[in-house]
C-alpha cells in the first residue's frame, strides 16, 4: 500500500507541472497575439522607420523647370554701370557711373556670354555660411531710369571651398560663366578700385563733400533717386 501511495503522489505531481507549463504557454501566445493586433491598428507614421532614405539632392528638388544654360542678352542700350564689393565698399553698397567707355566695355564683356547651371551651388552656399570674411562683388548694367538689364556676381570662394567665380542667379538656381573669366574679372576689379578711391577714401562722407571730380557716384546721386526725392533705392 505504501508503494501504491508513492506512485499516486508522483503521478499527480507530473500532471500539475504539465498544467502550469500549458498555462504559461497560453499566456505568452495571448500576449504576442494582442501585440500584433494592436500594431495593425496603429497609424502608419508610428510603424514606419524614423529615418527615411533621401533619394534626391536639394538642388534637384527645386528649379527643375529652369534651363541648363543661359546667355546674357539685352535689347535696350545700357546707360548706367553699377558695381559693389564686400568688404571694400560699405558692406557691399552700390556705386554707379554713366561713363560711356566703362559702360561699353562692360557690355562688350557680358553680352553674348554663356552661363551653365551649377547644381552644387546650394551645397557650396551651406558651407560658405559657416565661414567668416570672404569677398563678394557684383556688376550690373541699367537703363537711364534704373531698370536692371543684367546683374552678374563674383565669388572667388574660400580656402578649401572653391567658389564659382563669375555667376548669375536665376531664382534659387546658379549659373557659372563658361570660358575664360579673367578679362571680366579684371575689369570688375579695376572699377571697384576706382570707386573705392573716389567714394570711400578717406571716408564716404568726406569723399562725398570733397567737391572733387568723380565718375563714380553714390546711389542717392543717381537721377532715378534724385527725381523720386528719396535717399534710398528707387530701382526696380
Amino acid at each position: 500500500m505504501q508503494v501504491a501511495k508513492v506512485c499516486i503522489v508522483g503521478c499527480f505531481a507530473v500532471s500539475r507541472s504539465a498544467r502550469i507549463g500549458l498555462i504559461v504557454l497560453a499566456l505568452a501566445i495571448a500576449v504576442v497575439g494582442a501585440g500584433a493586433v494592436g500594431m495593425a491598428f496603429l497609424p502608419a507614421a508610428v510603424t514606419e522607420p524614423v529615418v527615411k532614405p533621401v533619394t534626391q539632392s536639394v538642388e534637384l528638388l527645386t528649379g527643375d523647370d529652369k534651363p541648363e544654360t543661359i546667355t546674357v542678352d539685352f535689347d535696350e542700350q545700357p546707360a548706367v554701370l553699377g558695381i559693389s564689393n564686400y568688404p571694400r565698399i560699405q558692406l557691399g553698397a552700390m556705386r554707379y557711373t554713366t561713363d560711356t567707355s566703362l559702360i561699353d566695355r562692360a557690355s562688350e564683356l557680358l553680352k553674348g556670354k554663356t552661363f551653365k547651371r551649377w547644381y552644387g551651388y546650394a551645397s557650396y552656399r551651406a558651407k560658405a555660411n559657416d565661414m567668416v570674411g570672404g569677398c563678394h562683388s557684383s556688376i550690373e548694367l541699367d537703363t537711364a531710369n534704373g531698370a536692371k538689364l543684367c546683374d552678374v556676381s563674383y565669388d572667388p570662394g574660400y580656402e578649401g571651398n572653391e567658389g564659382p567665380g563669375i555667376y548669375i542667379m536665376a531664382g534659387d538656381a546658379a549659373y557659372v560663366m563658361e570660358g575664360d573669366q579673367a578679362e571680366l574679372n579684371d575689369s570688375m576689379g579695376q572699377c571697384i578700385q576706382d570707386a573705392y578711391e573716389q567714394t570711400c577714401l578717406p571716408d564716404p562722407q568726406t569723399a562725398r563733400d570733397s567737391g572733387s571730380a568723380r565718375i563714380w557716384l553714390f546711389e542717392d546721386e543717381m537721377p532715378w533717386t534724385v527725381e523720386s526725392g528719396s535717399t534710398g533705392s528707387a530701382k526696380e
